[in-house]
């Protein structure tokens, strides 16, 4: 893991937009669809702080690798966030100043049960949990990278495909990070391989699903995968995921839009 992490440290930084004309974002502006995406992107990103602050009540973020990572995976989200507040602003919808607070206020029974439960079973199941945690973190990106690139394909405004592109490429680093580690340490122990693949099943929601609304989700969801592509979207996730030991056959993200009338 310690080469790998100095390698992904080597290329970390904050998305650059030094080269960006704003006039041009404004000049094309943004669809009321882009505006409710950005808004929602935004806001996730924005939360990065919020989940550093429970997992570091775990075991697993003080191991050196996971640590580092979190470190420069947190600084990334964080400029993710304020790039995409910043474009909206530039074209006439900015967030209010006091949006993250608002936003946490938000948050679901299901988001505070994993912020309570989540520490407390990292330290009950110390050897396994690692392997919870970065398989949750897998899925997770792997839903945030497809919807970067499938925006990145519709929009007509050129800033924001500028940033799509780049984020895209941070986000394929973090999902790559979180998959690669994850497969070794369910390789490492059957226990992991059934903590992770239970909790999965039991409490995984899509991106956001944990501070906004059913329907925001099926929006964002429908505005990125349109119909004819969604059902494709969520059987190459849960392929994927599926491809992890232990994971065989596992089905997340196609019965969770099914129920959500989104296929």
């Amino acid at each position: 893991m310690r080469s790998d992490i100095e390698r992904y440290i080597s290329v970390s930084s904050k998305i650059d937009t030094s080269d960006i004309d704003w006039n041009q974002a404004r000049e094309a502006g943004l669809t009321d669809d882009e505006k409710f995406v950005l808004t929602y992107f935004s806001d996730i990103e924005s939360q990065t702080i919020r989940y550093m602050k429970m997992l570091l009540q775990m075991k697993i973020a003080f191991t050196p690798s996971v640590s580092a990572f979190l470190t420069t995976w947190s600084y990334e989200e964080f400029f993710h966030g304020y790039e995409l507040g910043r474009l909206l602003a530039v074209c006439g919808a900015p967030l209010e100043e006091d949006r993250i607070e608002s936003v946490t206020h938000k948050a679901k029974f299901n988001e505070w049960l994993e912020a309570f439960f989540t520490p407390v079973l990292s330290r009950i199941f110390s050897n396994q949990f690692p392997a919870v945690y970065l398989s949750f973190g897998a899925i997770q990106e792997m839903t945030t990278l497809r919807g970067y690139e499938n925006l990145h394909q519709y929009t007509r405004n050129p800033v924001l495909k500028i940033l799509c592109e780049r984020i895209a490429r941070q986000e394929r680093r973090h999902f790559a990070w979180y998959f690669n580690h994850a497969r070794e340490l369910l390789l490492e122990s059957s226990g992991a391989r059934i903590l992770a693949r239970k909790l999965l099943e039991f409490n995984w929601v899509p991106v956001g699903a944990g501070v906004k609304s059913p329907e925001e989700v099926k929006r964002l969801f429908l505005t990125l995968f349109p119909r004819e592509s969604a059902r494709k979207l969520v059987r190459e996730i849960d392929s994927k995921m599926g491809s992890l030991p232990g994971f065989e056959g596992i089905r997340l993200m196609e019965p969770y839009f099914e129920r959500a009338g989104a296929l």
